[in-house]
């Protein structure tokens, strides 16, 4: 058997210190609760096309999960080589259709 090392898996997401934060009160500049956090700001963001981990990770489901929505077209995605891949800004569509209210937070989080 041959000893080789697999490359480390990279999130298509920016790091967390690149995350959306905003200004208290007081001017004091703090990374954003999870509840501040949006969905369809991370995949604003997002740098070609998501990994099933991606996307797991951003809906806090499991990769399985993810899976299975997508062989039933429940979320929009890609076969490109036998892969499972999703298209940042065609999940943001979907997202945004599918839940207005992301997209009115979307647009209240970029102009604080």
């Amino acid at each position: 058997m041959r000893n080789s090392v697999r490359p480390r898996h990279t999130s298509a997401f920016p790091p967390a210190s690149e995350v959306p934060s905003h200004t208290a009160d007081n001017g004091n500049q703090h990374q954003a609760a999870p509840e501040m956090f949006n969905i369809l700001l991370a995949l604003e963001s997002a740098r070609g096309l998501l990994s099933v981990r991606d996307v797991a990770e951003l809906l806090g489901k499991s990769t399985f999960t993810i899976y299975r929505m997508a062989e039933s077209r429940k979320i929009p995605s890609l076969m490109i080589g036998g892969s499972r891949c999703f298209d940042p800004s065609v999940l943001a569509l979907w997202l945004s259709k599918k839940e207005p209210s992301l997209a009115t937070a979307a647009r209240r989080l970029k102009t604080a």
